[in-house]
This record gives structure tokens, sequence and C-alpha cells, in this order.
């Protein structure tokens, strides 16, 4: 059980109406939120991660948008910001267990987290730092083990790094890195930054196209994507809206992309293979 802020988001609004002490607490995929005033929430796993039944039998589902910041509990009649950070509590309010806490506070913004971390895979290394700060980030992504070239690669991105990790897809020894990034504002749309070790020489950027029919408003997305690699694909889901759905609060399950990594004409292409809503 750890300590930690509960931001509260009524259904449908973009403002938190209470910030309060709370703790969170995770046990073989049973999540636990005890807040100060007075509410606690038992959410229990269903098919597909980050899906869950609430303790009154309603959907619920974690979404992306806080990083390492925290996480994002999505219920029927209000989103749960649950930040690891407690600033923005009173110190009593915010170390006292959840029946002694009264603190209800005007929602604050939790301080931007730098992304600083190192990864290694095949004999490659990757070096990834960014401040991670506002909705135009920098990023620096230094290369090691390679043959010919390994200077470092700096360019800006739409929003934060939200996590990243290494894969070799194609099997062909040359791994990459995948960077996963989440605008800066509450939708949290996904997009990502990639790079292959090219023969092992040289950084080679991986592209991604961006299906827009698939990805727009009118065919339920509305953001909160979350990527991943999983064995030799790499996977993008995000829940999907229906029209009448208000922000934060979807109904149309989720939907998933599967892509597999393949070489193109000037780089490498992440070509879509399935399509799969759950």
């Amino acid at each position: 059980m750890v300590d930690a802020r509960c931001d509260i988001y009524p259904k449908g609004s973009d403002r938190a109406s209470k910030v309060v002490a709370c703790t969170f607490s995770q046990r073989q995929g049973f999540v636990s939120i005890d807040r100060a005033d007075g509410v606690r929430h038992e959410l229990s796993p269903r098919r597909g991660a980050g899906n869950y039944l609430d303790q009154n039998g309603q959907r619920a589902v974690r979404s992306s948008g806080l990083g390492r910041a925290g996480h994002v509990y999505r219920l029927a009649d209000e989103s749960v910001y649950v930040y690891w950070d407690t600033a923005g509590l009173p110190e009593r309010a915010a170390s006292a267990p959840p029946a002694a806490a009264s603190a209800v506070l005007p929602a604050t913004v939790s301080p931007p987290i730098p992304f600083d971390q190192s990864f290694d895979l095949q004999g490659i290394g990757f070096r990834l730092n960014s401040a991670n700060i506002g909705p135009r980030s920098e990023l620096t992504l230094t290369p090691r083990g390679l043959s010919i070239d390994n200077t470092p690669v700096v360019r800006a991105v739409d929003g934060q790094i939200v996590r990243a990790e290494v894969a070799d897809l194609n099997a062909d020894g040359s791994p990459e890195i995948y960077i996963y990034i989440a605008s800066a504002d509450r939708s949290a749309r996904g997009s990502l930054v990639a790079y292959s070790a090219n023969r092992r020489k040289s950084l080679s950027d991986v592209y991604l196209p961006s299906d827009l029919q698939a990805l727009s408003r009118v065919d339920g997305y509305r953001g909160h994507d979350e990527f991943a690699v999983v064995e030799n694909t790499l996977v993008r889901r995000f829940p999907v809206y229906k029209e009448s759905d208000a922000d934060g609060a979807p109904t149309g399950g989720m939907r998933q992309f599967q892509y597999k990594l393949k070489k193109g004409e000037a780089s490498w292409v992440l070509e879509l293979d399935r399509v799969i809503s759950y």
C-alpha cells in the first residue's frame, strides 16, 4: 500500500472537482483505492489488460496519460487520477491514513517528471533522456556499440515521453528502440518515435503510418493510447467512444492495432497486421 494523491474528475468534465489524499494497493491484478473523502474503489480485473469491474459490477478502465507519474482509472461516474507524488496536499493529510485525512483542495498540476533511462539489447545500448516539460519536449537518444555512427539524436516531440523499450521485432540481430509519447493535454493522444540499429552500423528511422480514419473522432478515437511490444509485434490500443459518450467515459470497448516491422524503400516501416476489438 502506498500513499498517493487522487484528483477526481466528474464524468464529462475536464476540470477536477477535488483533490484528496488516498492510498493505492494492487495485488494479483486487484486494485484498491482508499480516498480521504470516504470513498473506496475496489476494482477486479477482467479480460484484456486494463479492464476491470468495480465493487458495484460496473465497468472501469485503466488508461494511459500520466506515464510514470501515476495511473488513470475511468469509472462509470468519474475518473480518478492517482499520482504517486503527493505534492499539493498538506503534509499531515498526505501522510495520514485515509480515515484521518480530510483535505479537499483545488486541483493542482503535477510537476513534470524528467525521463532518463538506459537500455541494452544484443550488445547495442541506448540512453534516452528528456526534461519532459510542456506540450512540446526535446529528447536526446545516444546510441552505443554501433560500428559506424554513435552520434546522439536530438529531436522535438509533441508531448512527453511515457515509456520506452527495446526489441528486435524482425529478429535480424539489430535491435530497435520504441519511444512512446503522450500529448500533454488530458486526451493523452499517443505517438511513437522509433529507431533501428540498422545492420548494427547506425540508427535508421522506424516509421509508423497514421490511419487517419481509424484514429479519428468519427471512428471512436479520443486518445489515451497505450503502446507495448508483445512478442514480435508492436501493439497500440485505446478505448473506443460511442458518439454520445462524454469525454472520460468511453463505452465502446477497446480497439487494438498490431504492427509488424518491415523494410521500406527509405526506412523501416511498421505495417498494420491485425485489428482487434473487444
